[in-house]
């Protein structure tokens, strides 16, 4: 005698049901799909987030003994600067000016540069107090009038020279004069003297 096993009502809607959800699984890895990706830039080939935000301004370009070469340039952004030659400096005495113009530009392709001046003590270097008391300095900048007249170092700080657009250049003329001390006696008493000087130019980028 044979015998005959069948499947449940209950079993057979458990496969139904089961076949519903494996067609559901065929129908939705066939769904469209689609994608945008957007490349963060001003567009022209290459282009990202920065590349063209380079900051730099130069100042003249010296020779091996300080002397400026005009129409090249150089960073001389170290800490210790380079030498430039002021004509006369070491042989200054009291009724003397001497001067030395420095021309600078706004080396950024793009960004506009606020630029700053002032004069500071050469790291690493310890001036003779009384001569570093006694000089006073004139700041021009091209033919404008003066920034500063006769000012103690202490006084060159932070004269704005302006903003310059990506290439702009000008000069700056420093003046140095060591004024008569009133006597024979305060004249001499510089002899021998130095004063360790670093001009600084400072700038910050401005957008255009």
């Amino acid at each position: 005698m044979s015998t005959k096993t069948g499947v449940s009502g209950r079993k057979r809607v458990i496969v139904a049901g089961g076949a519903l959800l494996a067609a559901a699984g065929l129908v939705t890895a066939a769904a469209f799909t689609d994608f945008a990706n957007l490349n963060l830039g001003n567009g022209t080939d290459d282009s990202g987030v920065g590349g063209n935000n380079r900051f730099n301004i130069q100042v003249v370009d010296t020779d091996a003994s300080g002397n400026p070469i005009p129409g090249q340039w150089q960073e001389a952004n170290t800490a210790a600067g380079v030498n430039i030659n002021v004509p006369g400096s070491d042989l200054i005495t009291p009724g003397d000016t001497v001067s030395v113009d420095i021309p600078f530009r706004n080396e950024s392709p793009a960004l506009n540069a606020k630029i700053s001046f002032s004069l500071q003590d050469r790291p690493g270097k310890t001036s003779d107090p009384a001569i570093a008391a006694a000089l006073r300095y004139t700041v021009k900048l091209g033919s404008n009038p003066a920034l500063v007249t006769n000012a103690t170092q202490a006084a060159v700080n932070a004269l704005d020279l302006g903003l310059y657009t990506p290439g702009e250049e000008q000069t700056l003329t420093i003046s140095i004069s060591l004024p008569d001390q009133g006597s024979a006696d305060a004249n001499n008493a510089l002899q021998g003297q130095v004063s360790y000087v670093q001009a600084h130019f400072g700038a910050v980028s401005v957008q255009p």
